[in-house]
């Protein structure tokens, strides 16, 4: 584990990196928290449970749960639960899929309350640092995504190069199984071109931040390494957005 100072340091060399080009790939992010390894176990076992999204079925097989919060830098109890579980993207997808609000299950309070999730909110929300402007009211949307493959099909793990209506979006790699490597791409535009940054994540927590507003990004499909077996990968999505009223 780092200590305080160590964490103190990558994380402002992180934030710069986000700020400066708009995104930032953080591989060690699990270093910037402090945790026990029966903590990750019982974190990843709150993927067992999810839900088929049933919104985008005909497209992909991605079960999830969202965890909703409202947050204002500053205050005396600045982040709020929101207990709203119907999810409207401000923008669309050119994918087959069923538009308009999506009613989610909710998350399980195991997860809510897991030690694990606390951190991570708390060390996404050190990284974005100022740019969290002290006063401002922002929902921070956080969904638990498992894509699964099997039978030999593929499952699509995003609609291609997109943005998704938000101002900050953290997607931190939680664990894959029997899955072929899943590249994920950030890129400048929403036309096919060389991406600014190319990687398949791998390690527990390890995390792509991106400034939503400014580029893009897409993720491989999920397939299976073995085709007996059923292959899924799980993400842990947090997104930032600010309100304008």
């Amino acid at each position: 584990m780092q200590t305080t100072s160590i964490k103190t340091r990558l994380l402002t060399e992180i934030s710069a990196h986000l700020i400066n080009e708009h995104y930032c790939h953080i591989p060690g992010f699990s270093e910037l928290i402090s945790y026990q390894q029966e903590e990750v176990e019982t974190f990843k076992r709150q993927w067992d449970n999810l839900v088929l999204d049933q919104n985008f079925k005909n497209y992909t097989h991605r079960e999830r749960r969202i965890l909703r919060y409202h947050y204002h830098p500053g205050a005396a109890n600045p982040l709020q639960i929101n207990l709203d579980n119907a999810y409207q993207s401000s923008v669309t997808y050119d994918i087959e899929y069923q538009k308009g609000a999506n009613q989610l299950s909710y998350a399980e309070q195991t997860f809510i309350d897991h030690p694990m999730m606390q951190r991570i909110i708390a060390t996404d929300i050190g990284i974005l640092g100022k740019n969290l402007v002290t006063g401002c009211h922002y929902s921070i949307d956080i969904h638990q995504f498992r894509v699964k493959a099997f039978s030999g099909k593929e499952s699509p793990t995003t609609s291609g190069i997109h943005q998704d209506g938000q101002d900050w979006i953290f997607m931190h790699f939680i664990q894959g199984h029997n899955i072929e490597p899943v590249i994920s791409e950030v890129h400048l535009t929403e036309n096919e071109a060389p991406p600014l940054l190319q990687t398949t994540m791998g390690r527990f927590l390890e995390t792509l931040a991106i400034n939503d507003r400014q580029l893009y990004h897409r993720a491989g499909n999920v397939r299976q390494f073995s085709p007996e077996i059923a292959a899924f990968r799980d993400l842990l999505l947090v997104t930032f957005r600010q309100h304008t009223e």
